[in-house]
């Protein structure tokens, strides 16, 4: 057996023609304009077929998992209105840069969503298995399931007991308990969105971010009025229609019917508070409605939510209570100087020592072939191809972990993380335990095997010692540059070194400087764009360091905070090393910058005039 090219489907060997698609290639081989071609590889793991659908935003295709060797739907950000390909090449381009500024917003914005629903995905049955971001746009990848929508079993006078519907409808509920813990809503719950096979509900498809134009009696009555801005009360909405036409053979009323005074029906002998719970799940003012799946789930559940007790405290005499409270807080007080100046600086440094010392035995200890060793002591654990086998004990730790960083004449030699959003490790560790130092990581937009335009890492400053990105503070004079000029930066798949270009200050709240943030954190940005950002921090920089940068070089961006006011960050951008380029660096260039700019903030607690007040950044 074959598989067609077009839709992945296997098909006889002799066949000239899918039996399901009809493709038969010739003139129709080509995807349209745009689009990726047919044969395409993404993340060395999926083959590209045809287009399923084509809209403005996203263009959907077929295509095959090589790893499970099961068809999947990959759909790609690809703005009709803001992007282009180039014939033969495979990394979009936007028209111009405005088109380029907002794209990356864009990009960053839904590449960032749809990691939190494949997180969801994981564990419940939305049907989402892979993001990831390439190309210099980002992908999604969908499951394609064989079931029949649940809309098969329900309607049209087919009816079942509410005790059935609710068991059946029980992973639906978990998973839009899951997605509003994520902060997220699915907003396109029906029958049809329901995927079943064997008797049980399988799959949820159909997302649809923002939420879909399209109504359907499954839609909360505020959506089908005409409301912008919907939450997880409108799955309970749905979750609770779909309940209703399971009991009922019917729809329930559609919102503009319900407005007139049209009433649920129920069949007769249904249990009254089975009625009800599809009652307030189908409430037609929302606030009267249950407020989250997770309310819903424990009425289905047969649990109830009952009043809390009073606070033991509020039941004890006031002097008591001040006594109480006065020991706590010295005690309390006395445990956080001791964790906070004692015990977790030895272990952060004991936990640093430890991971070095993982890599460094992996880079000591010569072997023919270490994957031998490797996959016989993790034999558990899928390893991304063409990673560095170096890293194999740190990612049998965590597969988040992403890379090295290191400016040994700093004190800096930690691991790098990458995760599915930039919040995750501020306060855990590689372990994922709770630690105030958190671990260095990857902007979660930035690409590993082939360097983003700019590649950002996170690290905090604390201001009791030296630790994580401490020390980046002696950047800030030209003998710290003159000290550790070079920065090594390791990934799963390759080994970088920056020289240091320029050290500046910024702020994280753009009230701190006149209404602007200036945004040294993009990922990706066309030349002319990119240059307008060295211009910038060409003003910024506190010094020059002599390091000479062009519109075509990839950088570095390690920032952390500051205390030069409050909100401050230190920003330190190196310039990869060039093919065939010495990493020799002439320190004798290194120049004071008479004037650089700050953040308003800086002046003002300076109590100075700032004279850039009225200077507009050129780069956002």
């Amino acid at each position: 057996m074959k598989r067609c090219i077009y839709c992945l489907n296997e098909c006889p060997d002799d066949a000239k023609s899918c039996p399901l698609c009809g493709f038969s290639g010739g003139k129709d081989e080509k995807n349209p304009e745009n689009c990726l071609p047919i044969g395409t590889r993404l993340n060395n793991r999926y083959i590209v077929g045809g287009i399923i659908s084509k809209g403005k935003i996203f263009t959907s295709y077929h295509a095959l998992d090589t790893q499970s060797r099961q068809r999947v739907r990959i759909t790609e950000y690809l703005h009709e209105k803001l992007i282009y390909r180039l014939p033969g090449e495979l990394i979009i381009k936007f028209n111009d840069e405005r088109c380029s500024a907002r794209g990356d917003k864009e990009i960053s914005a839904y590449y960032s969503h749809y990691l939190r629903l494949c997180s969801v995905s994981k564990t419940s049955i939305l049907d989402f298995t892979d993001c990831f971001a390439e190309n210099s746009t980002f992908y999604y990848v969908c499951s394609v399931t064989s079931g029949v929508p649940f809309s098969s079993f329900i309607g049209n006078g087919k009816t079942m007991s509410f005790s059935k519907a609710a068991l059946l409808m029980k992973p639906v509920v978990e998973c839009a308990c899951k997605l509003a813990k994520a902060g997220k809503w699915h907003g396109g719950i029906s029958p049809y969105s329901l995927i079943t096979d064997g008797g049980k509900i399988i799959a949820l498809t159909g997302y649809t971010y923002p939420p879909k134009s399209i109504l359907s009696p499954f839609d909360a009555p505020e959506k089908q009025l005409g409301a912008k801005h919907c939450g997880a009360f409108t799955d309970v909405y749905a979750i609770g229609a779909i309940l209703y036409e399971a009991v009922t053979g019917s729809l329930p009323p559609t919102a503009a019917e319900r407005s007139k005074g049209r009433a649920l029906r129920f069949p007769e002998g249904m249990k009254e508070k089975e009625k009800r719970i599809i009652e307030r799940a189908l409430a037609f003012d929302k606030n009267e409605r249950y407020q989250s799946a997770q309310e819903l789930a424990a009425e289905l559940g047969g649990q109830s939510f009952t009043q809390e007790k009073k606070p033991l405290l509020s039941r004890l005499p006031i002097r008591k209570i001040i006594l109480i409270l006065a020991i706590l807080v010295i005690t309390a007080a006395a445990a956080v100087l001791i964790n906070t100046y004692l015990i977790e600086p030895a272990k952060e440094d004991k936990q640093s020592e430890e991971l070095a010392n993982l890599v460094s035995q992996a880079t000591t200890t010569p072997m023919a072939d270490p994957w031998i060793e490797i996959i016989n002591k993790y034999p558990d654990i899928e390893f991304p191809d063409g990673m560095n086998p170096a890293f194999s004990d740190l990612y049998a730790i965590n597969p988040e972990f992403a890379g090295w960083i290191s400016i040994p004449e700093l004190n800096i030699n930690y691991s790098v993380v990458q995760a599915e959003d930039n919040d995750k490790y501020l306060r855990r560790d590689l372990y994922g335990k709770y630690t105030s130092y958190g671990v260095p990581f990857f902007d979660y937009r930035c690409q590993m095997r082939n360097l983003s335009r700019n590649t950002v890492i996170y690290g905090h400053n604390m201001r009791h010692d030296d630790k994580i990105f401490g020390t980046l503070e002696q950047y800030k004079t030209i003998d710290g540059f003159r000290k550790a000029p070079l920065i090594g930066m390791s990934t799963l798949y390759g080994d970088y070194t920056f020289k240091v270009y320029a050290v500046f200050i910024s702020n994280r709240d753009a009230s701190d400087d006149n209404g602007k943030i200036f945004n040294y954190i993009f990922v990706n940005a066309g030349e002319e764009r990119f240059a307008n950002y060295l211009a910038e921090i060409d003003k910024r920089k506190l010094y020059n360091t002599g390091v000479d940068i062009n519109k075509n070089d990839k950088i570095l961006t390690l920032s952390t905070c500051c205390y030069d006011f409050e909100g401050a960050s230190l920003v330190v951008v190196g310039r990869l090393l060039r093919e065939g380029e010495s990493a020799h660096v002439d320190l004798s260039l290194a120049q004071e910058n008479p004037n650089p700019k700050f953040p308003q903030a800086y002046y003002d607690v300076k109590r100075i005039e700032n004279p850039y007040k009225d200077d507009p950044i050129i780069f956002e």
